[in-house]
């Protein structure tokens, strides 16, 4: 809000999406957290970490399943290389 203000670009949310908006907030950044908290406690902080990094994987997945969002090479590889990193931590 603050940066559209300093670039004077209008900054107007129908409040009608208000509870989309929490919704939103709840599922993706409430239980992200819960999961990581959790994750800390049951699998140490070293794995945790590893599997909390692989997020930005799974958004760009649903992007393309939910959104069309194109995919590209470098992304799938980086994605393999992701998965690959995680099955590797756990197997040893």
């Amino acid at each position: 809000m603050l940066l559209s203000y300093v670039l004077n670009l209008g900054f107007s949310v129908p409040l009608m999406a208000f509870p989309y908006l929490i919704v939103v907030g709840v599922f993706s950044i409430g239980l992200s957290i819960l999961f990581f908290m959790l994750g800390l406690r049951e699998i140490g902080s070293l794995r945790t970490g590893v599997i909390f990094s692989t997020s930005s994987l799974f958004g760009a997945v649903f992007a393309f399943a939910v959104l069309g969002e194109a995919f590209t090479v470098i992304q799938v590889l980086a994605g393999l290389l992701m998965i690959l990193g995680v099955y590797a931590l756990y197997r040893k």
